[in-house]
């Protein structure tokens, strides 16, 4: 504890002091001119154009000085000029290109060189000359509202609004015109300086460090860019703690989620939302915010951060569901987030390609052919989803349960995405495609509430006195079994075929183990059986058979018991049809004996 408490005070003290230099670094009024700083939509493929139409213009007025054709001074020789000049860190070439013409006194203390650096600094945090947009000809731009003399190549804004960039047509002190920039322009850079330029901190360190300029950033720049990456990941490391400190507070099912989503889904997005929102405030050329903007590092880091709310998210629900006992949804969840996840991926992929210029109709053609092909190529792994679904959403079966599906049966072991595992009867594992399986006809016998017994008994035809004898007696051990639903007995003398009288005898067993239903059905086999031998019937069989011996008839006993039975039925008015009534049927229910004495019931 000792250990993280020290850990933390010394990332907090190293990010306050980065703060105190940062503030230090910054140019003066930093906040108000980034305020006023002017947007833009360019994007880094139209940058790289421009930049390459730039090179041919250089190409094509080196070329044409190069084979003697002399070129007459114009807005676009004077800007490619400075261009040069500048590349090469030729400040007192460039300078030249000023007009230093009745400029006011207090700018006297600047030498040109400095003025020219000063300048090319604020226009480079705002604006990307375009040179196929400036006019080639002596006499400049004469359709852009302004004086034949002077053309408008852009501007720079600051709090206190607009300051427009000139170059006019001044005398070259040998007779001729050439293209400066404009003595008001020049006159306006020391305010311009005052709030979009270097502290004094950042020109010594300019001074003191490598002359290394990368992606349009100075020295000082770059170096501070690094330094900002390598501290943002402790403070993202301590924000992210915080916030998860925080969200433990609140009672919940799964903390490891919560733990995984703040230690690395949401520590890289603050990570990189700290480098942006610190290296904003460098004061970067235009160039490179747009290179930057153009990275897609923003948009992985929230495509990292929407990555890990899915899985939050999944977690959530898969806890949910297994509190709430619905286990056989989490394999459909696992998927259907990953599919999620890919589509998102696809999506803020195509919004980062928009922002960096890319031909979106040809992007979108080809992945709608490439669609397309997968499509055809995963036609059956497709049905094969489709059909996990449809058994995921209707459920019709469950992982466990007992089935007959087509002429198979057996034990469903597991749905998966492409097929559904099953154990035959056989133990051999038997595994079907969904989307075969989903249109079989599936009977699933784990779903029923209780289990039908129904037995259809062939005995000789006997006469009817011990046949209303037999149906009493058994209807009456129906309803007396306490494993039998009352509601469900049917006991029935159906038809005569033949010499052999039909018995059919239905009830619901109250169980839904089969085995347990064996048992149910053993003993009613057992006591039918009794009934029988008691009524003196016996049981037959389909075929002809023929007779060695004779027919054991009914005993005399028998025959009296059935007599008396008889009797009692017909003083009870009870005949010719034997049954019995609501009252009689609720007095014999469970009034036998189960397990039978002397058997185990299973």
């Amino acid at each position: 504890m000792t250990f993280k408490i020290t850990l933390l005070f010394r990332v907090l003290l190293t990010s306050i002091l980065f703060l105190i230099l940062t503030t230090v670094l910054l140019p003066s009024n930093t906040v108000n001119a980034q305020s006023a700083t002017a947007s833009t939509d360019t994007s880094i493929r139209e940058l790289i154009e421009a930049e390459k139409q730039a090179e041919q213009l250089i190409k094509e007025i080196d070329q044409s000085t190069s084979n003697g054709d002399p070129r007459t001074s114009s807005p676009l020789t004077t800007l490619v000029s400075v261009r040069k000049a500048m590349r090469a860190k030729d400040y007192s070439e460039a300078a030249k290109f000023l007009d230093m013409r009745y400029l006011p006194d207090e700018l006297n203390e600047y030498s040109a060189e400095h003025l020219m650096q000063a300048l090319a600094y604020v226009w480079g945090r705002q604006n990307v000359i375009d040179l196929s947009s400036i006019s080639d000809s002596p006499a400049g731009n004469l359709n852009d509202g302004l004086p034949p003399y002077r053309d408008q190549i852009g501007s720079v804004a600051i709090s206190t609004g607009e300051v427009p960039i000139y170059l006019q047509r001044v005398p070259d002190g040998n007779g001729g015109k050439i293209w400066k920039i404009s003595n008001a322009s020049v006159a306006e850079i020391p305010e311009l300086w005052s709030e979009l330029g270097y502290s004094p901190l950042a020109i010594f360190l300019k001074r003191s460090l490598p002359d290394v300029t990368f992606m349009g950033m100075d020295n000082w720049q770059l170096g501070a860019t690094i330094f900002i990456v390598l501290l943002s990941w402790p403070l993202a490391m301590l924000a992210s703690f915080l916030l998860m400190r925080i969200a433990l507070i609140i009672p919940n099912r799964f903390p490891l989620g919560i733990k995984r989503f703040f230690r690395v889904s949401m520590r890289f997005f603050l990570f990189v939302l700290i480098v942006r929102v610190l290296t904003a405030k460098l004061g970067l050329s235009l160039t490179a915010r747009i290179f930057l903007d153009s990275s897609g590092v923003d948009y992985i880091a929230y495509t990292v951060l929407a990555m890990g709310i899915l899985s939050l998210l999944r977690d959530y629900q898969i806890r949910k569901m297994q509190y709430a006992g619905n286990t056989h949804y989490v394999a459909l969840l696992k998927p259907f987030t990953t599919i999620t996840k890919i589509i998102m991926i696809v999506i803020i992929s195509l919004f980062w390609a928009k922002t960096a210029g890319y031909d979106m109709s040809t992007i979108l053609a080809g992945l709608g052919v490439g669609s397309l092909a997968v499509a055809l190529a995963a036609q059956k792994t497709l049905e094969n989803v489709i059909g996990a679904i449809t058994l995921y959403v209707a459920r019709p079966v469950s992982a466990g349960d007992f089935c007959r599906f087509g002429k198979a049966t057996g034990t469903v072991e597991e749905i998966g995405l492409r097929s559904t595992l099953i154990r035959t009867l056989d133990r051999t594992m038997m595994v079907i495609p969904n989307s075969v399986f989903s249109s079989l006809e599936i009977e699933n016998y784990s779903a029923r509430d209780r289990i039908r017994y129904f037995r259809m008994f062939k005995l000789q035809l006997a006469n009817a006195e011990q046949m209303r004898f037999m149906l009493a007696q058994l209807r009456q051990v129906f309803y007396s079994h306490p494993q039998l639903l009352q509601e469900t007995v049917s006991i029935r003398f159906v038809d005569i075929v033949d010499t052999a009288a039909i018995l059919r005898l239905d009830a619901g067993v109250s169980t839904t183990d089969y085995q347990a239903f064996l048992a149910v059905a053993e003993d009613l086999n057992l006591r039918v059986m009794d009934v029988v031998h008691d009524a003196g019937a016996i049981f037959s069989g389909p075929g002809q058979s023929v007779q060695l011996r004779e027919i054991p008839l009914a005993s005399a006993e028998q025959l009296a018991n059935v007599q008396n039975t008889l009797q009692q039925l017909r003083e009870q008015e009870r005949l010719p049809f034997p049954n019995y009534s609501e009252a009689e049927i609720a007095s014999f229910k469970d009034s036998l004996q189960w397990p039978p004495t002397g058997a185990s019931g299973t």
